[in-house]
């Protein structure tokens, strides 16, 4: 004989409250007070109820085929102040284009609010005003920034690994992985003596993923790793001391192929008149506009669409604040082929993926 399932209308008749009642406390609502809350979670416990996992999976189904009717908001907070810099929706325009994308087909829509203009403390009292609970930050202009705001009264997100305080969720391209393929990729294309160059910023911005990646690969290939070019980006603006620099490290290492993220790497090679038959050339964060550029797509709107799917499901769970171990989401890159990189040979077997 079937078991009948215990449902949250005989929790709501053992706890003597409407099954709404009930509804709101297994979600952890604020709209009820504590004492309630927990005293109906006491009773679905002794009782056995669980979530029944097809009607989750109807409720889901339903959204997908209806016209989605609007949600609310969520705020993208730019935290850059006083600078001359566009606005943080137009600095990370891919990021902000799959968020707005996703946010569209869930029925929310999503508000720029930036600390150039207003202080947080106005900000928290303007968003919980209009009733909106989710933040997604977007990369930090200064790298391992603070925060103080009232997080406990909102769902927040971050965009990669920027905001060192407070430890958030964050969502962000697989960049260690992203460095691990570009050096396989490169490799059976035929090149040996692949370097890589970064900026001191770019190593504290992600965290040192990239770099990683690039010896871990070299490790498991049981290959020695060419030693890193690592310019201190303080002194980036003085053109010819980059050049100087890059081109001590290049004749000293005699690289055949190169992967950077900093664009300054292509221009010192088009100086020293270096072609790509020379020395190949691969970037890990490959734009829009660069045509004709081997590397990686970091699938940016696709971070931005992830951005919006978790912070949705923060708020549904109710999970707000601080969280105790915070999660990563990574989304994998994609490489592109291009005739920075020309094949030295022809592959007779396809590439091992990246596991």
């Amino acid at each position: 004989m079937a078991v009948r399932r215990v449902s949250q209308k005989n929790v709501a008749d053992a706890a003597g409250v409407h099954v709404t009642t009930v509804s709101l406390a297994l979600k952890n609502s604020p709209r009820l007070p504590v004492e309630t809350r927990e005293k109906i979670q006491r009773i679905a416990r002794e009782l056995g109820y669980q979530p029944d996992p097809m009607l989750s999976a109807l409720t889901i189904y339903r959204r997908k085929v209806h016209q989605p009717y609007f949600q609310g908001t969520l705020a993208w907070l730019d935290n850059l102040k006083g600078g001359s810099q566009p606005p943080a929706k137009a600095r990370y325009r891919d990021y902000w284009d799959g968020a707005v994308e996703r946010c569209s087909e869930l029925g929310y829509q999503i508000e720029e609010f930036s600390t150039d203009e207003m202080s947080l403390s106005r900000i928290s009292k303007v968003l919980k005003a209009r009733g909106i609970s989710c933040i997604l930050l977007p990369p930090q202009p200064r790298h391992l920034s603070h925060i103080k705001f009232d997080w406990e009264n909102f769902c927040a997100l971050s965009f990669g690994f920027s905001l060192a305080f407070p430890r958030l969720h964050l969502v962000t391209n697989a960049q260690y992985r992203s460095a691990r393929q570009a050096v396989r990729t490169i490799r059976s294309y035929g090149y040996r003596r692949i370097g890589f160059t970064t900026l001191r910023v770019i190593e504290l911005r992600t965290d040192q993923n990239f770099s990683s990646g690039y010896l871990a690969e070299h490790r498991l290939g049981r290959r020695e790793p060419l030693p890193i070019f690592e310019f201190d980006d303080a002194q980036k603006s003085v053109r010819r001391t980059f050049v100087r620099e890059f081109t001590k490290w290049f004749r000293a290492n005699k690289p055949d192929a190169i992967i950077s993220l900093d664009h300054e790497v292509a221009n010192a090679l088009k100086t020293l008149e270096i072609e790509p038959s020379k020395c190949g050339y691969a970037s890990l964060h490959l734009d829009s506009a660069e045509s004709g550029v081997a590397g990686i797509c970091q699938n940016d709107k696709l971070v931005g669409r992830a951005a919006v799917d978790y912070i949705v499901d923060m708020y549904n769970r109710n999970e707000r604040g601080v969280p105790g171990v915070p999660y990563r989401v990574l989304v994998e890159g994609t490489w592109v082929d291009g005739a920075t990189l020309p094949r030295r040979v022809s592959p007779t077997v396809p590439i091992a993926p990246v596991l």
